[in-house]
């Protein structure tokens, strides 16, 4: 199904931007058919300070391409530039850092014409965010690093110190402590990156005998399901204390779950009924469908939209999606010289998860094929309900074995490698799975009930 909808707009309306793709454009796995495919790859080269963009068009026949002619625009952050020759170098010397818009339109010598658009994020941000999390096993505390890096860089290095823990301190990414019983042990890791950044995260951590007090937090995380959303979503599970448990996040709720957010880091404090036990702090992180570290289960693709666009796009993004069963309803919002074009397109899905989603506008009679590209997350449901299968997947990061603690039987879990490859298969399993063959790296777990598929992610750490 697609529906098509032109209205004009005023030039001064602000234009959104796509996306932002942190140093390179993901590949695409499938395209619309068409006579021939304009297609690109970038490179920055941020000690020559260039910005190379690579020609890879080619024939959907699998027939050798011969292109006459190149047009390339690259625009954003206020400034414009156009190439005609196969494969341009960009000065990012006079370009300011932020996310700009790439096309390019190819005519071949039997006068087929196509153009593909993607975005680039050009420089590099030098953000990053420390935080943890920990898991208390029969007085063994195991600590997961949850830090991230915001556009650019790699956490090189970890220092933890631990009160009067056992070790005091730490330089490993998961380290795993003692502390001594009815102790409150202020706990801190600070982290280094390879372009100069350091952010340190504090909390502290309270070991009790008392089987009243809270002994651990979940966090179910939901992305975002298109870029820039408000429809992300925090399902708290609280393990351990006295109910009636009270909430207070960081933004200002102070509810068990939060829903209908934007993405970000969301911290809330718990405390139970029992005045006598420490509050419980969990901190997490509700991520972009494009963030580094999100699994992308799929490329999905549909007939390409016979229809001409009366102007030039020079922005795009989508401010949509529902379900239906196997079907994803996505809609795309084309703008440009002060015109707007919604075009809501059904995609089929095997899975949930994080999906590349891929449109083409093919321009009858010159066969003008546009591509663009972009990403969603989809839930078990779009709009989240708190009823169905929960559950909890810990130790993660984990390094052998990962305990399940679910609502009801599961019948398989699949774990899912980055690539969308399925790596491993466990039927029936009781109260957890070994992944001790399984390779560093995060994975996309998949776990199936009678009631549905529930979606998380786990990191494999060793």
């Amino acid at each position: 199904m697609c529906g098509f909808l032109l209205q004009n707009k005023n030039n001064n309306l602000m234009k959104k931007q796509l996306f932002v793709l942190l140093v390179s454009l993901i590949s695409l796995t499938g395209f619309a058919q068409g006579p021939c495919q304009a297609y690109f790859t970038t490179y920055q080269d941020t000690v020559a300070q260039e910005l190379t963009l690579v020609d890879q068009s080619f024939n959907t026949d699998s027939t050798a391409i011969n292109i006459t002619a190149w047009t390339w625009t690259v625009s954003g952050m206020g400034v414009s530039y156009t190439y005609s020759v196969q494969n341009p170098v960009q000065d990012m010397s006079s370009m300011a850092p932020g996310s700009y818009v790439i096309c390019l339109t190819i005519t071949t010598d039997t006068s087929c014409t196509s153009t593909y658009c993607d975005s680039v994020f050009v420089g590099q941000q030098s953000g990053c965010q420390a935080n943890y999390s920990y898991y208390n096993n029969a007085g063994t505390f195991y600590f997961n690093d949850n830090s991230f890096t915001t556009g650019g860089g790699n956490i090189v290095s970890w220092s933890w110190t631990f009160g009067t823990g056992t070790p005091s301190t730490s330089t490993q990414q998961n380290p795993v402590v003692t502390f001594q019983l009815n102790s409150t042990n202020p706990v801190s890791l600070t982290i280094t990156t390879d372009n100069g950044c350091s952010d340190t995260y504090q909390t502290y951590v309270y070991y009790t005998d008392s089987m009243q007090c809270i002994t651990y937090v979940d966090a179910a995380i939901y992305p975002v399901t298109t870029i820039g959303g408000t429809d992300g979503g925090i399902d708290l599970t609280v393990y351990g204390g006295t109910a009636p448990y009270n909430y207070q996040w960081n933004n200002g709720a102070t509810t068990e779950d939060l829903f209908n957010v934007a993405s970000g880091m969301y911290t809330a404090t718990v405390w139970s009924a029992d005045t006598t036990c420490p509050a419980y702090t969990v901190t997490a992180y509700i991520p972009e469908p494009y963030d580094s570290g999100i699994v992308y289960v799929d490329t999905l693709n549909t007939s390409y939209i016979d229809s001409c666009l009366t102007f030039v796009p020079d922005s795009f993004y989508i401010s949509g999606i529902s379900t239906t069963g196997s079907i994803v309803t996505t809609t795309w919002v084309l703008t440009g010289g002060g015109q707007t074009a919604t075009i809501t397109v059904d995609y089929t899905f095997t899975t949930y998860g994080a999906q590349v989603v891929v449109l083409s506008i093919n321009c009858n009679p010159t066969k003008s094929l546009t591509t663009y590209m972009s990403y969603i997350y989809i839930h078990e449901s779009v709009s989240i309900e708190e009823t169905g299968l929960s559950i909890t997947a810990y130790p993660n990061p984990s390094s052998d074995y990962i305990n399940i603690s679910a609502t009801e039987a599961i019948k398989e879990i699949r774990l899912i490698a980055a690539d969308g490859t399925l790596v491993k298969t466990f039927v029936n399993p009781e109260n957890g799975i070994n992944v001790s063959d399984v390779p560093v790296g995060v994975y996309y777990l998949s776990t199936i009930s009678e009631k549905g598929v529930k979606a998380t992610l786990v990191t494999i750490l060793r």
